[in-house]
């Protein structure tokens, strides 16, 4: 019996030993390769109609910052956000995410037991809610004035404040409307959220012609303004949202794709236990990220927003209940 004991402690500390080489090592190798060399198509952009975008925060919290990204991240607390940018352009107004529902305690007690524990766990902690109602009138907005919605993705804290919105158009890739209207199979989508979206969807067409280092793209106002292209990974219809107020003046809101801008600059994907649990595809989200740090490296003005890292939104606005123009 002793010498089992010291046997399976031998394994045991061996195992052990193991893991923590591995873990070492991927903390020390997260990079990812860089994406396949790609030519740049530089946007026309001296034709933009005037416009400003705002941020709506919706609600916040602080993150361990490893928790941001693989690898050894530069980043102690990871300030985590959940906003929705309101694009104000003459044709109408464009949200682009709506944040938790205002119900979301109450709609996550109905998740499977692993989805439940990891939603109210990142709800710990998080302060400073606002409803979407209230967050348009701190800006001076109406949700009247809304054109359309475009969701980065459909995730919870991305699409679940449109039950509060029950009138605006919803507007968004074929594979996200596919998504969200599989939520009875598909489980990355709450029911109240699909259930609020029905009938006012429309899929979004996108044109072979490329963007940047994309391919193809959707114009939503024709004019250059607003250009959306696909990165798919994160769910199989995530997409990254340009927003252009001067050839100056842009930014990118690229979802959850990456967590903080610290992952495009140093070509990082996100963290494995985050990877884990909210990528559908974690391989095909790694390329997009190879693919945004391309595009930071051909266009370093151009600022990347993504959709949790508070620290990027205050670099571009300041504080929330912000609005830019072009300079």
């Amino acid at each position: 019996m002793a010498r089992f004991r010291v046997r399976w402690g031998r394994l045991l500390g061996t195992l052990l030993g193991v893991a923590l080489l591995v873990g070492t090592v991927k903390l020390f190798t997260a990079e990812l390769p860089p994406a396949p060399p790609h030519a740049r198509a530089v946007p026309e952009l001296k034709a933009v109609p005037p416009m400003e975008v705002c941020w709506l925060e919706l609600s916040r919290s602080d993150v361990w910052g490893q928790l941001g990204t693989a690898g050894l991240t530069h980043t102690g607390t990871w300030k985590n956000t959940a906003s929705a940018l309101l694009v104000r352009h003459p044709l109408g107004d464009v949200l682009i995410d709506a944040g938790y529902s205002p119900n979301v305690r109450e709609e996550v007690k109905h998740r499977p037991p692993i989805a439940r524990f990891f939603n109210e766990t990142a709800l710990n902690g998080t302060r400073d809610w606002s409803t979407l109602t209230a967050a348009f009138q701190k800006v001076g907005a109406s949700p009247e004035g809304l054109k359309w919605f475009i969701p980065s993705h459909a995730h919870l804290d991305h699409l679940g404040g449109m039950v509060e919105l029950r009138q605006v158009p919803v507007l968004l890739p074929q594979e996200e409307l596919s998504l969200i209207q599989s939520w009875r199979t598909r489980k990355e989508v709450f029911p109240e959220h699909a259930q609020a979206l029905e009938g006012r969807m429309t899929a979004m067409t996108f044109e072979p012609k490329p963007y940047e280092n994309f391919d193809e793209r959707f114009d939503v106002f024709g004019d250059g303004a607003l250009v959306v292209t696909r990165i798919p990974g994160h769910t199989p219809g995530s997409i990254a949202t340009f927003v252009n107020l001067s050839p100056e003046r842009r930014l990118v809101h690229v979802g959850d794709t990456v967590n903080l801008a610290e992952s495009v600059e140093r070509r990082l994907p996100k963290s494995t236990v985050l990877q884990f649990f909210t990528d559908t595809d974690s391989d095909a989200a790694k390329e997009q990220v190879a693919r945004l740090s391309q595009l930071h490296e051909m266009a370093p003005e151009l600022r990347f927003l993504p959709a949790h890292d508070r620290d990027a939104w205050e670099k571009f606005f300041g504080s929330p209940w912000s609005c830019v123009k072009a300079r």
